[in-house]
């Protein structure tokens, strides 16, 4: 028997759509979900070569940095530059009224990242990742109220994750290609959130499929 946990899906091409000439940011609309607590942005952006984008905080967070083409630059009037690469994963407390930027210092290539925001106060650090084991689901990172997983796929190869507590909320992106997830069909840029699940269970449905997923402990 297919048990069905409950879900919420959002389709890639379904996103808001903040765009500019040098910066596009498609934001999953967490804001519409009641599962997720802590977690308040998943935003997919690009910037164009020697561009920038500012932002300002409302509330206390972390800020959470994933490149997926290219390196990214975080900086502020407060702290000195970052630069983040692909296969890492920076980490940023910032306060209410904090202002950031974050700049594509490349003369001529587009650089695509994600912006993750979560109300929780995290060790602000820089996580390396590249040693992570194909065909699996890595956490790349692990704290006592989130982690986040990793994985890239070949064709057909499945993944499995097991929750810490079965009321943790579930949040997958996918960064590339097709996967079933829960046996739902997810494909590029896709999102689904997933609670009351215990064993996460995926399956890639095209070479080199990229996946993320944040779980929130509840």
């Amino acid at each position: 028997m297919i048990v069905q946990h409950p879900a919420q899906l959002f389709l890639g091409n379904k996103r808001a759509c903040d765009q500019s000439e040098q910066y596009r940011c498609l934001s999953v609309p967490l804001q519409n979900n009641k599962k997720l607590k802590k977690v308040v942005r998943l935003s997919d952006e690009t910037l164009a070569p020697r561009a920038f984008k500012s932002f300002t905080v409302e509330e206390d967070i972390s800020l959470i940095l994933i490149p997926l083409v290219g390196s990214i630059t975080y900086g502020s009037n407060s702290a000195n530059e970052v630069c983040v690469f692909p296969e890492e994963l920076q980490i940023i407390n910032l306060k209410k009224g904090n202002a950031f930027r974050i700049t594509n210092k490349n003369e001529d290539a587009l650089v695509n990242y994600l912006q993750i925001w979560v109300k929780m106060d995290l060790f602000p650090e820089k996580i390396i990742f590249d040693t992570y084991s194909h065909n699996q689901l890595n956490i790349i990172y692990g704290k006592k109220h989130v982690n986040i997983l990793f994985g890239v796929f070949d064709g057909r190869r499945e993944g499995f994750f097991t929750t810490s507590e079965q009321k943790n909320t579930l949040l997958t992106f996918v960064i590339n290609g097709a996967f079933e997830v829960q046996n739902r069909l997810l494909e590029s840029r896709d999102s689904l959130i997933l609670s009351q699940t215990r064993l996460l269970e995926l399956e890639a449905l095209s070479e080199n499929a990229i996946v993320l997923i944040l779980e929130e402990n509840n």
